[in-house]
């Protein structure tokens, strides 16, 4: 693996190439921003940041907009909360805004002279948004390819993954001390399963065999990690998993550059993970995770299963966990080498990753 050409450790920190990077990767590709389910209401919103550059995604009585989330009287950051519901309106001043982004109310309006009629000059800088299924996408490029062409094959096994997708029961942003690049690298390999997570995916069978159907696409890919065939047997409690609508017998992880993580266990849940660089150094982890939606309308016993989200919520928790501590060690050393990774076979998504990466930066 040693004749593909990696990423070096000097582009882990420091601030000119967290600059390069969102010039020429954030600000040019269709980035993930937020899940349908973060957006049911009229008025709800969620915002977010990408090198600080703050967006916002709202929803106007169904119709979902995306917006850069400064107001264009003083600059001020119209919506503070990661998400809430209520009207478009920035608390400095009061300055409202109307789905377009065009100021509906400006306290005393006539204080003001502008040859600018009604103020259009003043809207809210709008952004280019996407829906695929339940997953909501935005670009900073006007001349983006459309959403369809950037993830290819990938467009239908998003629409896939939202027919599978039920109630989203937690949602939560992790802080970590981590370049971007490396949270992305850690997720894509399984190598590191049976020295890190022996109590958790390795103990479950997983990733004991050689990843498998793995697909490849302008820098998004999924593998399967199959189970051992001597693994234990579903607990008889959780049989009515069987009737769920989206079904596989892996472990299966999907990446879709440059920041969106999708895993599921057995199809029993999925998690969505947003990679939201705060810095070339420290990144959030947005976390949702997903129950599994069930075929002809079944609708499991409440008891049971609510306590078997609990346990998935506290096993995804404890797997991130166990891979956030080693991570950070990781992003500590980086300014100390002077060579890139020596990478084998079981870690070709990551030759993959540092291809479309070097190719993007170029």
């Amino acid at each position: 693996m040693q004749s593909q050409k990696l990423i070096h450790p000097s582009k882990y920190f420091g601030i000119e190439i967290q600059k390069i990077e969102f010039e020429k990767i954030f600000s040019n590709n269709w980035i993930f921003a937020a899940m349908e389910s973060d957006l049911t209401e009229n008025n709800s919103y969620l915002t977010l940041e990408i090198f600080e550059y703050p967006i916002v995604i709202r929803n106007f009585k169904g119709e979902l907009k995306a917006f850069q989330n400064i107001c264009p009287h003083r600059f001020n950051k119209i919506h503070t909360e990661t998400k809430g519901n209520g009207i478009f309106i920035c608390k400095y001043h009061n300055w409202s805004f109307d789905k377009d982004g065009k100021p509906k109310t400006i306290p005393q309006k006539h204080t003001f002279d502008t040859n600018c009629n009604e103020f259009n000059c003043l809207k809210v800088k709008s952004l280019s948004l996407a829906k695929v299924g339940k997953f909501i996408f935005f670009t900073l490029n006007p001349n983006a390819p459309t959403i369809e062409s950037y993830l290819g094959i990938f467009y239908f096994k998003l629409l896939e993954i939202s027919n599978a997708i039920n109630n989203n029961f937690y949602f939560d942003d992790d802080v970590q001390k981590i370049n971007w690049k490396i949270v992305v690298e850690n997720v894509i390999e399984a190598y590191h399963c049976p020295a890190i997570h022996q109590e958790t995916l390795y103990g479950m069978g997983f990733c004991r065999k050689p990843e498998a159907n793995d697909e490849y696409y302008n820098g998004h890919s999924v593998a399967d990690y199959p189970k051992i065939d001597d693994a234990s047997t579903e607990n008889k409690i959780l049989k009515y998993l069987q009737n769920r609508e989206f079904q596989h017998e892996t472990f299966r992880h999907y990446f879709i550059f440059p920041n969106l993580l999708i895993s599921s266990t057995e199809a029993t849940s999925i998690y969505v993970g947003n990679i939201l660089p705060i810095n070339s150094e420290k990144t959030i982890l947005r976390k949702r995770f997903y129950d599994s939606k069930f075929k002809n309308d079944f609708e499991p016993k409440k008891t049971i299963h609510d306590a078997f989200l609990e346990m998935v919520k506290i096993s995804i928790n404890k797997i991130l966990l166990e891979d956030k501590v080693v991570l950070e060690q990781v992003q500590k050393n980086m300014p100390f080498v002077n060579q890139t990774y020596f990478l084998g076979t079981e870690e070709k998504r990551i030759v993959q990753f540092h291809k479309k990466y070097l190719e993007t930066i170029s």
